[in-house]
This record gives structure tokens, C-alpha cells and sequence, in this order.
């Protein structure tokens, strides 16, 4: 094969490998649909309030490191707030170079999608998640702090590999040490596709509320 031949069919492979790569694109995770435990269902385990979470992810605006939080059309420096509380991946092209974003929908942020998850692994653990004002006298009070949430693209000559990251804190209010809760997922794929990318992003969740049963064992 020619050295021309070869470029060609790199190229080709580049784009067939990550589908539209210099686009914006929006995608909708869908609601975790585990059913609680029976010891949640009889509705005797301890209170927990979530209280708060907050997105304490630092974007950068050109990092070498794919793993990093970024964003294009313009760079992580012009984007709002709001873009930022919806954005979990950055696209990129067969060779690496950063390219378009991956934002969840409107109406999903990180912060709503760690609440919800974190709240039905609580509820898998034998806890019962409710609001501050129906939690009663002497509730566990959670404040969550996002440190990852991020889907990142490794390319590959024949496949590449998505990856994605998760991690937060959570302090309980009153006590100590935080429960750190982190975990990575990661998937080869033939094409980076808004479904490959809300796929991967599903897989971090799944790991996320395993982790988050296994952690919050016996802490309240």
C-alpha cells in the first residue's frame, strides 16, 4: 500500500471512528430505575437529607490531558455557568485533537443527575432520602461536592476508548472525615456517537451507586 493510500485510509478511519466531532451536541441520561431494597421499602432505615451539591469541577481552557474538563466555541474562559453545569465530555477527532462538546439536555444538570443518583443508591442502602422539612428530628445531613464528572475520548487506529470519571465528596454534617466516593468506567467503541457517549456516561453512574452503597455501609 502507497504512503498516500495509507494517509488516505487513516483519514477515512478518523472520521468513521468519532462521527461528528466538530458539532455541539445534547444528550439525555435517563433516570436511574433500580428498585430500592426491601429495607428501604419498609421505610425503617435512618432519614438523610441531601442538603447540597455542588459542581466544584475546574474546566480548563486548553488541557493536554483529555481527562480534564474543557470546552470549545470559545473555550471554557466565555462559557457560562449554566453551559458548564450541563457539560460532560469534549469530542474529539481520530487523532486526538479537541473538538466539539457533549452537554446534557436542557433541563438536566451534573448536580441534578449526581442528587438523583446518589439519592436512589441512599435508598439502596436501607436509607430514606427526604427533604429537610419532612426529615424529622435528627436526620443525616449531606453536602455533596462534585470533584469529577467527566466523559473523555482516547483514540485508537481501529477502535477507540471512551472513558468516563466520577467523583464527590460527602460531608456529613457534624462529623469528620468526608466519604470520598469515586470511580472510572471505561468502553471501546467503533464510533463516538451521542449514544456511545450517553452509554459510557450511564456506565460511570452504575459503578457511582454501587461504590456509594458500598461506602455509605454502616456510616450513619
Amino acid at each position: 500500500m502507497s504512503r498516500k493510500s495509507v494517509g488516505l485510509l487513516a483519514v477515512c478511519l478518523s472520521v468513521s471512528l468519532v462521527g461528528c466531532a466538530t458539532s455541539r451536541s445534547e444528550i439525555k441520561l435517563q433516570a436511574p430505575t433500580v428498585a430500592p431494597s426491601p429495607a428501604a421499602s419498609a421505610k425503617t432505615g435512618r432519614v438523610v437529607v441531601i442538603k447540597s451539591v455542588v459542581d466544584e469541577r475546574v474546566f480548563e481552557q486548553a488541557p493536554p490531558d483529555p481527562s480534564t474538563p474543557s470546552l470549545g466555541f470559545g473555550g471554557s474562559d466565555t462559557a457560562t455557568a449554566q453551559v458548564k453545569s450541563q457539560a460532560i465530555g469534549r469530542k474529539r477527532n481520530g487523532f486526538g485533537k479537541a473538538l466539539g462538546d457533549v452537554l446534557l439536555q436542557q433541563g438536566q444538570t451534573v448536580q441534578d443527575v449526581v442528587r438523583k443518583n446518589l439519592a436512589l443508591a441512599l435508598q439502596q442502602s436501607g436509607y430514606q432520602v427526604k427533604t429537610q422539612d419532612d426529615a424529622g428530628t435528627n436526620p443525616v445531613v449531606l453536602d455533596v461536592h462534585i470533584k469529577k464528572f467527566w466523559s473523555w475520548f482516547q483514540p485508537g487506529f481501529w477502535a477507540i476508548t471512551l472513558h468516563s470519571d466520577i467523583a464527590t465528596t460527602l460531608q456529613v454534617e457534624g462529623q469528620g472525615a468526608p466519604i470520598e466516593i469515586e470511580v472510572h468506567a471505561e468502553d471501546k467503541r467503533q464510533m463516538a456517537t451521542d449514544k456511545a457517549w450517553m452509554e459510557i456516561t450511564q456506565q460511570g453512574l452504575d459503578a457511582y451507586r454501587a461504590k456509594v452503597v458500598q461506602g455509605v455501609a454502616g456510616k450513619f
